[in-house]
This record gives structure tokens, C-alpha cells and sequence, in this order.
């Protein structure tokens, strides 16, 4: 082809596309979606308004203007749309339209992918009140109290029936009879409520994280039961959890020393290496157990913390406390106080409906006292007083009760993670059984927010088979090493296993480096993890402390340990300048009070000196080399190691395609769940 042939076939195709993309914005939505003005890569967004009243009885003046967004499908040929809503309540979903369309894959390609930011989120009149992010059950409940006030009368306009029938709204002015509707957490009970309402305009329901028809249980009966089920499960398999022959008994039997001797105290060490006093309530269990749902690195952490905790070391514990994520991201557009207007108002509440605020505390006293302890195991109702779950206590209406419609019979897809706890699978087996054109598919080692959270690809296989109407396949999954349950960490060197041919002190303090380093690389990508996930926060400003002492820091300067301790009394230093090069060994300083101190070079051997003995070994060989008797039989309390800056830089790209990969939806079903109680 000579140039003058490719530069008019560049500008036929140029002429095609534009007429493609003006077929879409006709097609999609008519004259009220336009191009979206953002400098955004990828294909093309659509962007509109859909203005609803404030309350459609007329009691309450006012307007909504709901955002919208469109991700055309790919093909000349468009198959269906599918709406998307977000869980919560309280996170705004319009910003999320090319991430939903990621997890929902090849289903996406042929389908347009529509989202909105739910009234009172995001661009969509986000609802604020001052206090919220508070400690303590009394004082969120003084919050809530006041967020009611502040919102005066139109805070009864923010009910699940109101948000059902913007949905409508939504689906109207995009000109299409039927939408397929694809709901995760919350989402789901929406999805659920308007196909209940709007049974002629549903063409399918994928459910991803079931919330119930009636809500979430005030009182976290499916939650709590389901708490030993899946700490035994990330147990299960003849290497793992050596420390212990039951994790879930482990649990309740910390539960019961908690409740017997009262708070616990551990320390942790922030990114400057300072000592921070945490306590440990049985609250703030629960509240790392199902944070652990969005964070599979806390979880695999929890069975050894918990097993250290009851031998006397909570420095695991709380260390893991003190890292815990909490509540919505403001900057994004949620809305804490969307989330309790809407849980307040029609939310599952310890009371009965018309119950006086003066009468509500006895009230939900009198329906705690009634539960059977068994059904709270191994947590109990104290637990429960203490984490606050009477918040909406002061809310004047709390609840309204809300219409109510048969479920349809549509062909609906359910989609459960096996290590859930916000939403455990015993909900979506009720679920199922109600719906009969529903099929289930549970994930095992899968927390909350299935598609977003699924290591492999059960799940999208799944959704692909259902839209294409073929039945659904059971999920088998076998995660990777860096998953697997963490071994506990050692006290003390005296309890750390020399490394081969290296005897004595000197053999201890090598194994107890090699723990060490081991720890900082599995300590870097879970925190990685982390802010990639949350909110793309630049590498720059990572910094956190060792577990015994000591501080890691990466920056401009590159990587630094400074006095980084796993095992007490023995800790590592060493620097990774930014300019080092892939092949550059790492010179490390060993000391601490009971430590052969030394200096090592690490590159695909070890070599140096530790109390004035040679070392010289693989460093395979002394990452292999089990930390304890106790330690997990396939090498160690922890998956990842590092010989060089250039592993070190591969470490960060891994961490990056983790969270590019695990891409939850979802904001917690309550300030309990949010891990508010646990700060």
C-alpha cells in the first residue's frame, strides 16, 4: 500500500468511527448523553444528567440530578445493557463505569455498562455530616444523632425504594425496555428490590456479595457463625497452620480470655519506628476478621496472630489492629452519611418498627437478651453492646417500613466468596432457594466483592456461561504460595532454629535475618497492595515499622530498613540507593541485644560474618530454612524474598499487578464493619 492508499483509508476509517460513535450516542441514550469531557484513556465514555424529584409523594420540596455514565460496548451490535450499582450504601459507582466493565470482561463487550452515582453520592448531591468518623458506640451514636439533625426532614428521601425507583429514572432515559442488572453488596438488595417493583424491565440479575431482601441482620447472625467455618478453611491441608489444630477454636478461646481478663495491650511501630499502645477487644477481632474480607493478606496473617495472642505475644495482633482500613473514601464521592440516612431509615435495626426513641434501648436489650448464645459463637452479646450496632438509635425515623413484592422469576446469577463474612454464603444459599431460576457459584479462598476479588477466573467464567444461558460450573481454586497462611513469627531468638551448618548463636541470628527480610518483602507488597488499591497513592510514601522495632521506608533515596525488627532483640538494617543496580548486592547490618552481630552480602548467596563466624550459604537455602518447629512446612511464615534492588523493583511491579487485578466494590455494610470500632 502506497502512502496516498493508507492515508485515505486512515481517513475512511477516521470517517467510520466517527459515525460509529455518533450511532452510539443516538442509540445509547438520545440527546441527553454526550461524549464525557475527561482526558480519560480508553474508549470513549458517555456522560449524563437524570434530574428525579427529592421525594416523589411531593412531602419534601427538591431535586436530585443523578450522574450517569456510559461505557458503549465494543461491537457494531449491542446485545443489551447492563446497570451497575455499587454497595454501600454510599459509594459513588459513576467514576467506577471502566472498572465494573473490566471485572464484568467479555460479558461487556457486546453489552453497554451504565452506572450512576446513587442520590446522596458523589456528583449526585453527596449528603455530609460532621462527626461521623468517631471511636466508641456512645460516641458514634451521639454522630448519628446529629447527622439527623443537620440533615433535617430530607432525610427521609434517601430510603432503598427511593434510590429502586431513580434506577427506573435511569433506565427510562436511556431508552431501553429491559436492563440485565448487576449488583454487588447493597447493590444486590437494590438490584433485588427493583426487580421487584419492575419485573417487565429486568431481563437478568447478577448478584455478586448477597444482601438479603430484608436487609442486613442488626444483630450479624450469618457473620458471626460463619467466623470458625472460615478460619479453619484457611487452615485446611497438611502444610499449613502447623502452630495450631483448630483456628476457629483458637479464636473463641481468645474471645473468652478477653472477655475474662478484660482489654488486651500490644504494641506496634509506625512508619518512624515509634512504640504505639493498641488494645484488643473482642470488638476489634470482629472488625479485623471481616476487614480481612477486601485484604487477602490480613487474612492468611490472622489464625498465627491470634494462636501468638493467646501464648502471650499480641505484637502480631496488634499489628495488624493498627493497620486496618476504615469506613468510605470521602475523596471519591462516598457518602458515610448517605450510609447511615439509608441503613437508619430502612436498614435492619434492633428494634421493631414504630418503636419510640425513648423505648428503643429496652427494646433492643430485650431481643439481644433473647438470642441463644450459640448463635452469636464464639463471639457474644457483649461484643455486640460494645460495637455500637444500636446507632440508629436517635434516628427519628428508624425504621420506615418499606414495599414489599415477590421476587421474579428471572434468570439470575449468584456469586458467593467462600471466605466472605460481610455477606457470608449462608445468605446466598437462602437466597437461592427462593429464586428458582437462580444459580449459585461459591469461590472458595474469595472474600467479599467476588469478581473484584476472584485470583482466578472462576467467577468471570461463570458470568460468561450465564449470559450465554449454559449452566454455571462449581469453582475450584488453589491460590499461590504468597497466600497461603502465614507461620507465626518467633518471640525470641532462643526459639528460632540455627540455619544449616551454621551452629550456635550465629546459626539463630542468620535463620532470624532471614525471617526478617523475608517479613519486610511480605510487609512491602501487602502495603503496596494497599495504597494501589485505595487510592493510588505514590510509592513515595510508604513507610511502616517492623513488627519487634524498627522502621521501613521507601523514597526518592530508594529503600531503607533502619533497625527493622521480626525477632526481638535481633534486627536488620540496610539501604538500596534509587541508582543501584539490578545486579547490586545488598549489604546488611545485623545487631540487637541477644544477636551475633554482623554485616552480610546478599545476592544468590549470602556471605559475611555474624559473631565473627564465616557465613556462606544459598540464599534459597536460608529463606527455606523454618523459623521454628511451628513453622509453616513449606518454608516459613512468609512467601516472598528478595536477593537484589532489582527484586526489590520486581516486588513493587507484583505489587501492582496485584491490585491491579483485585479491584473490590464495595464500601462496609456498617460502622462496626468499616472497622470504626478497631481505631
Amino acid at each position: 500500500m502506497n502512502q496516498g492508499d493508507r492515508a485515505r483509508g486512515v481517513a475512511a476509517f477516521t470517517a467510520i468511527a466517527a459515525l460509529l460513535l455518533a450511532t452510539l450516542l443516538t442509540t445509547t441514550a438520545g440527546a441527553a448523553f454526550r461524549r464525557c469531557p475527561t482526558s480519560e484513556r480508553g474508549r470513549p465514555l458517555l456522560c449524563g444528567r437524570v434530574v428525579v424529584p427529592l421525594d416523589r409523594s411531593g412531602a419534601l420540596p427538591g431535586r436530585v440530578s443523578l450522574r450517569v455514565r456510559v461505557q458503549p460496548a465494543r461491537t457494531s451490535r449491542t446485545a443489551g445493557t447492563i446497570v451497575a450499582l455499587a454497595g454501600g450504601p454510599g459509594q459513588a459507582a459513576a467514576p467506577l463505569v471502566r472498572q465494573i466493565a473490566a471485572m464484568l470482561g467479555s460479558s461487556a463487550r457486546s453489552r453497554r455498562v451504565v452506572t450512576f452515582d446513587q442520590r446522596g453520592t458523589g456528583d449526585s448531591g453527596r449528603l455530609r455530616c460532621k462527626g461521623l468518623s468517631t471511636n466508641g458506640s456512645a460516641a458514634l451514636n451521639r454522630a448519628v444523632a446529629n447527622c439527623a439533625r443537620q440533615l433535617g426532614p430530607r432525610r427521609a428521601a434517601y430510603t432503598t425504594s427511593a434510590s429502586v425507583d431513580d434506577v427506573e429514572a435511569v433506565r427510562a432515559a436511556l431508552g431501553v425496555d429491559r436492563i440485565a442488572l448487576f449488583g454487588v453488596s447493597y447493590g444486590t438488595k437494590v438490584a433485588l428490590d427493583y426487580a421487584a417493583r419492575y419485573p417487565q424491565h429486568v431481563s437478568r440479575l447478577i448478584l455478586d456479595s448477597v444482601v438479603l431482601p430484608e436487609g442486613v441482620d442488626p444483630f450479624m447472625r450469618s457473620t458471626l457463625t460463619a467466623v470458625p467455618r472460615v478460619l479453619r478453611q484457611l487452615c485446611a491441608g497438611r502444610s499449613a497452620c502447623r502452630f495450631t489444630r483448630d483456628a476457629g477454636a483458637d479464636l473463641g478461646r481468645l474471645v473468652a480470655k478477653i472477655g475474662r481478663d478484660g482489654v488486651l495491650r500490644g504494641v506496634r511501630y509506625d512508619g518512624r519506628g515509634r512504640a504505639r499502645t493498641v488494645k484488643i477487644t473482642r470488638e476489634h477481632l470482629l472488625g479485623l476478621l471481616v476487614q480481612g474480607d477486601f485484604d487477602p493478606f490480613s487474612r492468611i496473617a490472622v489464625p498465627a496472630a491470634v494462636r501468638s495472642a493467646l501464648e502471650g505475644d499480641t505484637a502480631p495482633l496488634a499489628k495488624l489492629l493498627g493497620g486496618q482500613q476504615t469506613g468510605l473514601d470521602s475523596d471519591s464521592g462516598d457518602s458515610d452519611a448517605l450510609f447511615v440516612a439509608t441503613t437508619c431509615e430502612d436498614g435492619g435495626v434492633p428494634w421493631p418498627a414504630g418503636t419510640p426513641i425513648g423505648q428503643r434501648e429496652q427494646a433492643y436489650r430485650t431481643l439481644l437478651a433473647a438470642l441463644p448464645a450459640a448463635s452469636l459463637a464464639p463471639f457474644d452479646r457483649d461484643t455486640l453492646r460494645r460495637s455500637g450496632i444500636d446507632y440508629c438509635r436517635d434516628w427519628p425515623e428508624s425504621p420506615i417500613v418499606q414495599p414489599a413484592s415477590p421476587l421474579p422469576d428471572v434468570p439470575t446469577l449468584i456469586l458467593s466468596g467462600d471466605d466472605d463474612l460481610r455477606t457470608p454464603r449462608r445468605d446466598a444459599e437462602t437466597l437461592a432457594a427462593r429464586m428458582p431460576s437462580a444459580q449459585l457459584v461459591t469461590v472458595p479462598e474469595t472474600g467479599h466483592s467476588v469478581l473484584g476479588a476472584d485470583l482466578g477466573k472462576c467467577s468471570s467464567r461463570a458470568l460468561t456461561r450465564f449470559f450465554a444461558d449454559r449452566r454455571v460450573r462449581d469453582c475450584r481454586l488453589t491460590l499461590p504460595r504468597a497466600f497461603r497462611p502465614q507461620a507465626q513469627a518467633p518471640r525470641s531468638l532462643s526459639q528460632v532454629r540455627p540455619a544449616r551448618g551454621v551452629p550456635g548463636r550465629a546459626g539463630r541470628t542468620l535463620t532470624a535475618t532471614g525471617v526478617t527480610l523475608s517479613g519486610f518483602s511480605q510487609e512491602f507488597v501487602v502495603r503496596m497492595f494497599a495504597l494501589l488499591l485505595g487510592d493510588g497513592a505514590d510509592v513515595n510514601t510508604l513507610a511502616f515499622g517492623g513488627l519487634r522495632g524498627g522502621y521501613a521506608r521507601v523514597g526518592d533515596d530508594g529503600f531503607v530498613l533502619h533497625r527493622y525488627s521480626i525477632v526481638d532483640g535481633v534486627h536488620v538494617s540496610f539501604r538500596v540507593g534509587a541508582s543501584a543496580g539490578a545486579d547490586d548486592a545488598i549489604v546488611v547490618h545485623v545487631g540487637g541485644r541477644d544477636a551475633a552481630r554482623g554485616t552480610l552480602r546478599l545476592g544468590r548467596r549470602v556471605v559475611g560474618r555474624l559473631g565473627g563466624r564465616r557465613v556462606d550459604m544459598s540464599l534459597d537455602a536460608l529463606l527455606a530454612t523454618p523459623a521454628s518447629s511451628a513453622s509453616a512446612g513449606d518454608g516459613g511464615a512468609v512467601a516472598l524474598a528478595f536477593p537484589t534492588s532489582g527484586e526489590l523493583r520486581a516486588q513493587l511491579q507484583r505489587a501492582r499487578r496485584l491490585a491491579g487485578a483485585l479491584q473490590p466494590l464495595e464500601v462496609s455494610p456498617s460502622p462496626l464493619l468499616a472497622g470504626r470500632s478497631a481505631r
